[in-house]
């Protein structure tokens, strides 16, 4: 065996070496791109979930304000019907405030209260 032949040699095992290399990275990016794409997919599943849930809230928000000023203008309507000022008033008050209440304002208590707790809160019961 020459020295050219060795080195010849040597330059072979190198590139072998190289393309191994190559490969194996190439299987990582590929085990990369699979867990993205997975971590991805379990986002807008989560994206999802929150969003029905918030939904859900606002319906039922939305329907209990509904009941709420039904039955504040049922009783609107007896106070008025039993001439009862005192009454009316205090109903428009109660009408009023409820207007300015906002479903909105729990939805950012709920928001904070989750933050403050964070997924390393551990619960015993």
């Amino acid at each position: 065996m020459t020295l050219k032949t060795a080195l010849s040699l040597k330059d072979v095992l190198t590139g072998i070496q190289v393309v191994a290399d190559c490969v194996r990275d190439i299987e990582k990016e590929r085990t990369e791109q699979t867990r993205l794409r997975e971590q991805s997919r379990v986002d807008v599943e989560h994206i999802h979930a929150m969003r029905d849930v918030l939904m859900d809230y606002l319906d039922r928000s939305f329907d209990e304000r509904r009941e709420n000023f039904r039955q504040l203008f049922e009783r609107l309507d007896g106070a008025i019907a039993s001439d009862n000022v005192g009454m009316a008033a205090a109903v428009l008050e109660s009408v009023v405030k409820l207007a300015d209440a906002s479903p909105f304002k729990a939805l950012r208590d709920v928001a904070a209260t989750r933050a403050a707790l964070g997924k390393e809160t551990e619960w015993k019961f």
